[in-house]
């Protein structure tokens, strides 16, 4: 009962910090806008948090959605992203762009998805005869391409689905494909597949033995770690209303 009790105290005592720095802070940030970018496959739960930290804050969030590669483009050309929201790695390693800090939001999740009038047992039936085009994200630039890739090599299917794969742009381009029953199944990120459930027909989680972790992260752009906006931002990410919308989307 102690330590129960103990949890219960500490999670109250952290809800109230962070009320009372967003408080405290209120007046100086609903002067600044706050421009946070996101790849396109995380557009649902970007949205989510912008709208309930704005509602908290005061702070008035910029959205910015599109491939990554274009999107750290237009970091390096000197835009005002304040944070960018994607897989660590990948920023990381991103040219021309120096991030300052990373604020954690979860471990990416990939799973291969279906379209109505279609049902897949096992991973293994993407190699049966009743599975044509198979759909996957970019695989050079794309982390759940990358991620698809590895699964594919180390399950031993890729030499078996050969010439079905069809490589597109995006996550969302698959799930636009697997909504319209272009494709008979596709690989995806969980947070679309969690947003597209009642369009398809169904989706299988991949192991994530079989491929690399997908760290997805807050990247705070270099210079802007001391706007306040991005500080308060960062206390809010700490919160429970900030997980438990990151957990609802699978993350």
């Amino acid at each position: 009962m102690r330590v129960f009790s103990s949890r219960v105290l500490n999670a109250v005592r952290h809800h109230l910090l962070c009320c009372a720095l967003l408080c405290a802070a209120g007046p100086a940030l609903a002067q600044e806008a706050l421009l946070v970018a996101a790849g396109a496959g995380y557009r649902r739960p970007v949205t989510e948090l912008a709208q309930d930290f704005e509602r908290r804050s005061g702070v008035k969030v910029e959205q910015l959605y599109g491939h990554m590669g274009q999107i750290l483009g237009q970091v390096a050309q000197g835009g005002k992203v304040a944070v960018v929201f994607g897989d660590r790695a990948f920023l990381e390693n991103a040219p021309n762009v120096q991030f300052a800090r990373y604020l954690p939001a979860g471990a990416g999740r990939l799973v291969v998805a279906w379209p109505r009038e279609k049902t897949l047992a096992s991973v293994d039936d993407l190699a049966g005869a009743g599975v044509g085009r198979v759909a996957l994200p970019d695989p050079v630039h794309a982390v759940y391409g990358k991620a698809a890739i590895q699964f594919l090599e180390r399950s031993g299917l890729r030499a078996r689905i050969g010439e079905r794969l069809v490589p597109v742009s995006t996550v969302p381009q698959v799930s636009s494909y697997l909504v319209s029953g272009d494709v008979d199944a596709g690989f995806i990120n969980l947070t679309d597949a969690l947003g597209i459930a009642e369009r398809i027909g169904g989706y299988l989680e991949i192991d994530q033995k079989l491929y690399d972790p997908v760290d997805i992260v807050i990247g705070v752009v270099g210079g802007q770690e001391h706007n306040a906006a991005v500080q308060a931002l960062a206390t809010y990410l700490g919160s429970s209303e900030a997980r438990a919308i990151l957990s609802r989307h699978g993350l």
